[in-house]
């Protein structure tokens, strides 16, 4: 008893502390004239998401509401002062011109958080940062999505075949969109970047999808830990506390730096990630390859991203570790996990709502199949459907991989305000890009709740205010695997609709609503959609 009264007391005083140091930043802020909440509703936000008692994307939506017309805004940050960024002539300013001022995420995501997470390209910072992505940015040019082309293609057959037996074999067949695309993007990722066939979608039963889960957990215990880093990171290092679990880095280990070593030692080559990363290794990996070079300007569509150059200093990453290896192998096969599997569903769900979108994509990948003759789609036809982009933008727009991004303040900086008033920012201080709230402003997407692919045509697409569309970030930071998404989440549809139709049924939900957890797109109700032949 005496030991649960000394935890309470604990908690009392270390609540009351974050209290006072919220409310001394946001008093620091007043001087500017900006608007802002006050640290007690600050304080009942963040407790909100440590006890998972609502999704911090509604959180962030409130608080972008709340402040309409204001540029910037004051947002919670646990150990500096954060801001909110509202205006997309902002982010732009931000994530390109300035980038600069702004090269990193946030400097709490490091070894000590975990020795994964803390050397993936998402949380590396300043010149470690620019090197790896000047090493990793080849990786994902149109020649090598082409190369891996086939390996998503026969993942892709594989998804194909086993529904068309299943639809046969049963009345009215009903799936739910969430297991269904996990299995599939699993697949894809295991034989793409992992070079391992993991058979997810025939095998109800298999480890490697049952692996998947553990990847993906982002429960109360994840929680505890992020802010007991954030708040008390000599205790969280004092115990050794890791994100990752070890199984799950024991995986990693065995998947990509045991593997590679294989390879090298038995001369093996397989058209996949981890070959790529055995080139980079070695300095081999060019930015283009002249014999198999792809036209990027033909393919571009506008749901793909410009790559930057990021003035990297050192071109061969010499000082990389079997840890900086196992954690771009996890970051593929976590950020392709989620991207495209949310990319998925959401799409699924919006063909079945919308009938006359769903016709319009079928009457476009009919036309596609017959100028194929008979052959397999290729990587160029699928990239020059022009309504298809325009779906997957609009699916993109409706759900982001990412509901918001993160800056930190690298050095000192002033901002000045359309109002003519300056936010004096400082070294360490936290931007917060609120993508998903950005997306769905009325100001920069009319109607935005409604599901219309005809925003993203070439007669209105021009009319899209610059930094108010970024699914995939903006700037030099942009997502480095968006490429390989799009490929993996538009061959599989286009394979679909040549073959099914997406009708509602009675399990389909009405709209999205999120759990009440930190990962960004768990819904409270799953969505399912009956797969039909067409005939």
């Amino acid at each position: 008893m005496n030991i649960l009264l000394i935890i309470i007391w604990i908690l009392i005083v270390a609540g009351w502390f974050l209290y006072l140091k919220v409310k001394k930043v946001y008093e620091e802020l007043e001087s500017h004239g900006i608007p802002y909440e006050g640290a007690i509703k600050t304080y009942l936000n963040l407790a909100k998401i440590f006890t998972m008692r609502k999704h911090f994307s509604y959180i962030i939506d409130e608080q972008y509401t709340k402040f309409e017309g204001q540029q910037i805004i004051p947002t919670f940050s646990l150990t500096t002062r954060g801001f909110m960024i509202r205006d997309p002539k902002l982010v732009k300013q931000i994530t390109i011109k300035d980038f600069d001022h702004f090269v990193n995420r946030d400097s709490n995501l490091n070894p000590d958080m975990d020795k994964l997470i803390g050397r993936v390209i998402f949380s590396l910072a300043d010149d470690e940062w620019r090197n790896m992505r000047h090493t990793l940015s080849p990786m994902f040019t149109s020649s090598k999505m082409k190369m891996m082309f086939g390996i998503i293609s026969e993942c892709t057959d594989d998804f194909i075949q086993h529904y068309e037996e299943k639809v046969k074999n049963s009345d009215k067949l009903i799936i739910d969109c969430k297991d269904s695309y996990t299995r599939f993007t699993v697949d894809g990722i295991c034989s793409a970047v992992l070079g391992i066939k993991s058979d997810c979608v025939k095998n109800e039963d298999s480890e490697i999808f049952k692996f998947s889960k553990l990847v993906l957990d982002f429960g109360f215990w994840f929680i505890f830990k992020f802010f007991l880093h954030m708040l008390a990171r000599r205790i969280y290092v004092f115990f050794g506390f890791q994100f990752i679990r070890k199984e799950v880095s024991d995986f990693f280990y065995n998947a990509i730096v045991k593997v590679m070593k294989e390879r090298e030692q038995n001369g093996i080559f397989r058209p996949d990630v981890i070959q790529l990363l055995m080139q980079a290794k070695k300095g081999q990996l060019k930015v283009q390859d002249k014999e198999n070079e792809v036209n990027d300007a033909e393919l571009s569509n506008f749901s793909a991203n410009i790559e930057y150059d990021v003035n990297a200093k050192n071109k061969k990453m010499t000082h990389w570790t079997d840890e900086h290896y196992m954690a771009q192998g996890f970051i593929f096969f976590l950020a392709g996990l989620e991207t495209t599997n949310v990319l998925l569903q959401v799409t699924t769900f919006y063909l079945a709502k919308n009938k006359d979108v769903q016709q319009k994509l079928i009457k476009e990948v009919d036309e596609v199949v017959a100028s194929l003759e008979g052959d397999q789609v290729t990587y160029e036809a699928l990239h020059k459907m022009k309504y298809f982009d325009m779906v997957i933008c609009e699916a993109l727009r409706i759900s982001a991989p990412a509901e918001h991004a993160t800056r930190e303040c690298g050095k000192d900086y002033n901002l000045k305000l359309d109002n003519g008033k300056t936010i004096k920012m400082k070294k360490g201080d936290m931007l917060a890009i609120p993508i998903r709230a950005i997306h769905h402003d009325e100001k920069y997407f009319e109607d935005s709740e409604k599901f219309d692919p005809e925003r993203f045509s070439d007669e209105r697409k021009g009319s899209i205010v610059d930094g108010s569309y970024i699914p995939f970030g903006f700037g030099p930071r942009v997502c480095i695997g968006s490429r390989f998404a799009l490929v993996e989440a538009k061959l599989l549809l286009f394979n679909i609709l040549r073959k099914f139709t997406f009708d509602v049924c009675d399990k389909t939900p009405e709209k999205f609503e999120f759990k009440p957890i930190m990962r960004h797109f768990e819904l409270k109700h799953l969505i399912y959609v009956e797969l039909k032949l067409r005939n």
